[in-house]
């Protein structure tokens, strides 16, 4: 069957490409579409790519963006430049199981009200640590999702379920392309985009899930998830969750979800302040002082709603 693209946007990963293409060409389901969209890298991707296809007598399709402008915007292209009904994104580094895009499409096949199908991936540290699953730490079944025959599973409430955290792994899931061009494809956001796009899907149909790993994500130690990013995260996080409450993303959310968003909103100020502190005054007082700072109560609102933060600031200074 040739009904699904796969999506690899890729920045400067020339030497990880090979794996997740190998990947791919394992499927038991091959993909009609390979679509490899370079994100500026500015180094020798393409040639890769180029190699890869020819000694494997597979078609790769190879864009490059002119600017960087992050996943969101080079899945964009990948997206746009597709003709199959079916998308499915894998990042450069990652992998998928032989049987992934088998176990994902076939309920978009069979279930034409859905809109997205997805399963589990476990993530990979290179340093040993003990890998995880991204998806069944979140959802169980029986509760956010009720089965629907054999071993698939319809989520009862999306919005309620995806609002607050990104539990859907990237390079395991399939959705409908029409309907990501009908909710304008994915944000230009460089933090959390994955988590705005199934968001902003919602509302366009049924979200299908199965509790079996179809990939292995692999945590390079360049990926932003490590604690020395975590003010970082903490700020764009919290930016996100102030769009979304806002509107920006194109969401329309429930007078329940609303007040669960704001109530993360103040969470989320909090984790700001924390990490700001641990950097020293001087991270502090630009942190609060920044768009998110302001927008959650400013330096002042902050100083009263805790002033611990202030001595905490002042103490890592000193160290």
């Amino acid at each position: 069957m040739d009904d699904i693209a796969v999506i690899i946007a890729t920045y400067r990963r020339p030497h990880l490409i090979g794996r997740a293409l190998d990947s791919i060409a394992r499927q038991t389901r091959r993909p009609g579409e390979i679509i490899v969209v370079d994100d500026a890298s500015g180094d020798d991707t393409g040639q890769v790519v180029a190699t890869w296809s020819a000694a494997n007598a597979i078609p790769v399709r190879f864009i490059v963006a002119e600017t960087n402008g992050g996943a969101g915007v080079a899945r964009n292209l990948g997206m746009a430049a597709a003709t199959s009904p079916l998308i499915a994104f894998l990042d450069s580094d990652d992998e998928y199981a032989p049987n992934a895009l088998d176990h994902l499409a076939a309920p978009l096949t069979n279930h034409p009200e859905a809109v997205v199908s997805f399963a589990d991936a476990m993530q990979h540290w290179t340093d040993g640590t003990s890998s995880i699953p991204m998806m069944r730490r979140c959802l169980t079944p029986g509760v956010e999702a009720d089965s629907i025959g054999g071993d698939l599973y319809r989520l009862n409430d999306p919005q309620s379920a995806l609002l607050l955290t990104s539990m859907i792994p990237t390079c395991a899931a399939v959705f409908r392309r029409a309907a990501a061009e009908a909710v304008g494809w994915m944000p230009s956001y460089r933090h959390g985009e994955d988590w705005i796009f199934w968001l902003k899907l919602t509302g366009r149909g049924d979200f299908l899930c199965r509790f079996v790993d179809v990939a292995t994500v692999h945590r390079q130690g360049d990926n932003l998830t490590g604690t020395e990013h975590d003010l970082r995260n903490a700020q764009m996080t919290l930016d996100a969750f102030l769009k979304l409450r806002d509107g920006e993303f194109g969401v329309a959310l429930t007078d329940a979800n609303r007040r669960r968003l704001d109530a993360a909103i103040t969470e989320k100020a909090g984790h700001l302040r924390y990490h700001a502190s641990r950097k020293g005054l001087g991270a502090w007082w630009r942190a609060l002082g920044s768009a998110q700072g302001r927008a959650t109560g400013g330096r002042l609102g902050h100083l009263f709603a805790d002033p611990k933060s202030l001595l905490r600031a002042a103490r890592f200074s000193l160290r």
